[in-house]
């Protein structure tokens, strides 16, 4: 199926609270484009997995800066590391963003009719 059942729940004002938050059960994406494209991801709160995900990426940013600081790094590693990691994150959230061929809501479902 296309992307435009995906279009639809993005678009609708309904979904997003208090104007940055994305909360839609019917979109099965953990990451979605923010509400401004172009400018990030934000996270599909209606997701059960989006809190814990959240927190793993945070505890991994942090992890991997205080390990570059025990080891004593200088400041172009620890340059080389952020860059890394903001380029890694890019690509994760990026990868996530993309909605999967068999996860696109049906029609019905889009409409909000019962099947």
């Amino acid at each position: 199926m296309s992307t435009s059942a995906f279009d639809r729940h993005y678009f609708d004002a309904a979904n997003w609270k208090l104007g940055f938050i994305f909360f839609c059960r019917a979109d099965q994406r953990i990451f979605v484009p923010k509400r401004l494209r172009g400018l990030g991801w934000t996270l599909n709160f209606a997701r059960p997995l989006a809190v814990p995900f959240l927190g793993f990426i945070l505890a991994v940013v942090y992890g991997m800066l205080e390990l570059s600081r025990s080891f004593g790094a200088d400041g172009d590693a620890r340059f080389a590391i952020k860059l890394l990691l903001a380029l890694g994150l890019i690509a994760l959230c990026y990868r996530l963003s993309i909605p999967r061929p068999g996860s696109a809501p049906s029609d019905e479902a889009a409409a909000g009719k019962p099947r």
